[in-house]
């Protein structure tokens, strides 16, 4: 490396400093092997995965595919049933060959194998570190990638934010790696260039949002590699088709399948361009989240760290995107005034830097153009504690910028962990993980259930792996853009199946009654439950803690006191599920189909730990005439 920062790189660090062993091939070699073990482990601790996707369609989607119900269901996932379900079918296979917490391990530690390839990023972009800090400051950028929000709030679910985030980073690393032969008119050059793009690629055709990042790194290695702009626009175009090829690969077939079935290879998005009677012309992503004119755009990362709601549902907090944002326009200020007064600060950055930057530079701003949903930066926001190191490097002293980056990146971990680190959802561990108690379903073959989820319960689509394969699943207005041909067909295939028709809706719960549960026990083991005193004491405490609890005698035996909702907070089940069905009984109206209110029966369901119950009812078409 030859910037001048790297020149400071070589300034000699003082030996004997505490913590010395980190900066050691041992350490590091143990550390490749240790992290990602834990990060297996904290996906044990945290749970089954619950979140609302793989209510909706993971589990979905990979049934669906091994069994072929695309010609058989009408969209009981909504539109997210006919996203690639390849995608799932790693999750799916761990959960049906493994026990529960066997696959969750496994799929924590798969997440955990970024901080492998980070710490490789790292280990090639950071080359002219002291020998001091050769082994300890790569290490802990990299543990330091691997405590961003959006990568710990992804561990271990389905939802495939941080496995497809390993494709975009083994990328990265690779073409780093053989960046010195790029250039060359070569095989070996053409074949690093292809399987570059191709590894990048494979994540773009399993979750198309990460094409955001395919962009990022064609743009880049145009932008930075040294050399014509004939050689870059060349390098760039082998790349894609190494992108194309890889899109090819893993999203190909569906695709394929999509448009035979529909004549739209992303059904049922960009209606517009492959328009279906079935679907409204729709766009590719919710703009709902995208920042409003351009002042917003300027300051987005500012805005999002405040709000964090303005970029996704969870409360997710964070300091290093306003940090990188302003150091990097700090940096390039400098480098342009620098440059005004006859000096050429960038001839002097290691094109290989350069790269990185501009990577997390370009995919940062087709991320915010085009989505702006936070969930979707893990791969660059992991690489995001490096960039500070390296910007810092180039506005102040090595030893400053080592330092500063230290408390800065450990500040902003402590201010992630005491705002909270939410999750998308996680239960306890059950073995099987998914419960569905099934009923009585005649002539499988002909019948036809019609899923109807209530907008305040989670999804009803993970039911469907539970049931035969060759009952027809059908779901009305969810998140599929429907049209009026829509419920026609829907009405049409359960007219032609001639079967039974069922309908399947959601199903009332007392989820506080499950917390109540909780504070019994723990108070019942502090002996709080038995006496008077006791009673009194657990009054007090729960009125202190504001548990949105009280304390109710019992007159069974059992104890003298137990802990129970407010009056206004408790559930009655019964009149729950009777408002549940009559918000089904209008939708299927509106649909043409009659409920039989009088067959409606619960059934227990969930996953994990979890309960989600549904009910079951018949149902019948209504006539035309």
């Amino acid at each position: 490396m030859s910037s001048e920062a790297d020149v400071s790189l070589s300034v000699p660090v003082e030996k004997g400093r505490p913590g010395g062993w980190v900066n050691s091939r041992r350490t590091w070699i143990t550390a490749i092997f240790v992290v990602p073990a834990l990060f297996g482990l904290f996906s044990v601790i945290l749970g089954a995965d619950t979140n609302w996707d793989n209510y909706n369609y993971h589990r979905y989607n990979a049934f669906a595919l091994l069994h072929g119900k695309l010609g058989i269901d009408l969209a009981p996932a909504g539109m997210q049933g006919y996203f690639n379900p390849f995608l799932d079918l790693p999750a799916y296979w761990l959960n049906l060959l493994l026990p529960p917490w066997m696959a969750g391990f496994a799929l924590g530690a798969l997440h955990g194998f970024a901080f492998v390839i980070v710490l490789g990023i790292a280990r090639i972009v950071l080359a002219g570190l002291p020998q001091a800090d050769a082994y300890r400051v790569p290490l802990l950028l990299a543990v330091a990638g691997c405590l961003t929000p959006n990568f710990l709030s992804g561990i271990g679910n389905g939802m495939g934010d941080n496995f497809t985030a390993l494709f975009t980073l083994a990328s990265l690393w690779f073409l780093l790696s053989r960046w010195a032969i790029l250039a060359e008119v070569s095989v070996a050059a053409v074949a690093a260039l292809l399987f570059g793009g191709l590894v990048v690629g494979l994540g773009v055709g399993l979750k198309l949002t990460n094409a955001v990042f395919a962009v990022g790194l064609c743009a880049a290695l145009v932008l930075c590699y040294p050399g014509g702009l004939l050689l870059r626009l060349r390098l760039g175009f082998v790349f894609g088709l190494g992108v194309l090829a890889g899109i090819a690969a893993t999203g190909g077939y569906w695709m394929f399948r999509l448009w035979q079935a529909f004549g739209n290879p992303f059904f049922p998005q960009f209606g517009a361009i492959f328009p279906n009677p079935l679907a409204q012309p729709i766009a590719v992503g919710d703009t709902r989240w995208l920042p409003q004119g351009l002042l917003e755009v300027l300051a987005w990362p500012f805005l999002f760290t405040i709000d964090v709601h303005r970029v996704g549902e969870l409360s997710i907090h964070q300091l290093i995107w306003p940090a990188v944002y302003v150091l990097f326009f700090a940096w390039a200020g400098r480098s342009l005034w620098k440059r005004a007064m006859g000096r050429d600060p960038a001839a002097k950055l290691d094109p290989r830097t350069l790269f990185l930057l501009a990577f997390i530079a370009v995919s940062y701003l087709v991320w915010m153009k085009l989505f702006s949903i936070i969930r979707y930066v893990v791969a660059m926001e992991m690489l995001v504690p490096l960039a500070i190191f390296i910007l810092l490097t180039r506005l102040v002293s090595y030893a400053h910028a080592r330092r500063l980056t230290g408390w800065g990146l450990s500040l902003a971990i402590v201010f992630m962990i005491v705002s909270g680190t939410p999750n998308w959802g996680h239960e306890s561990w059950s073995n099987p993980l998914y419960r569905v108690e099934e009923p009585d379903i005649s002539e499988p073959g002909k019948a036809t259930v019609l899923l109807v989820t209530s907008q305040a319960n989670a999804p009803l689509g993970w039911l469907v792996a539970s049931f035969p394969p060759e009952v027809s699943f059908i779901g009305l207005e969810n998140s599929f853009p429907a049209t009026p041909a829509f419920v026609e067909r829907a009405r049409a295939m359960a007219q032609q199946r001639g079967g039974p028709i069922y309908v399947i809706t959601s199903g009332a719960t007392d989820r506080r009654a499950a917390k109540m549960a909780v504070y019994n026990d723990v108070a019942r083991f502090l002996g709080l439950t038995q006496e008077a005193e006791g009673c009194a004491r657990l009054r007090a405490i729960v009125g202190k803690l504001r548990l949105r609890a009280e304390i109710e005698a019992v007159e069974d035996g059992s104890a003298s006191c137990r802990v129970v909702p407010r009056a206004g907070d408790r559930v009655n089940i019964d009149d729950g599920n009777r408002a549940l069905v009559d918000e089904a009984e209008a939708v299927l109206t509106r649909s043409g189909f009659a409920l039989d209110r009088g067959s409606c029966r619960t059934y227990d369901a969930g996953i994990g730990g979890g309960s989600r119950p549904y009910q079951f009812c018949r149902a019948g078409l209504v006539s035309d005439n």
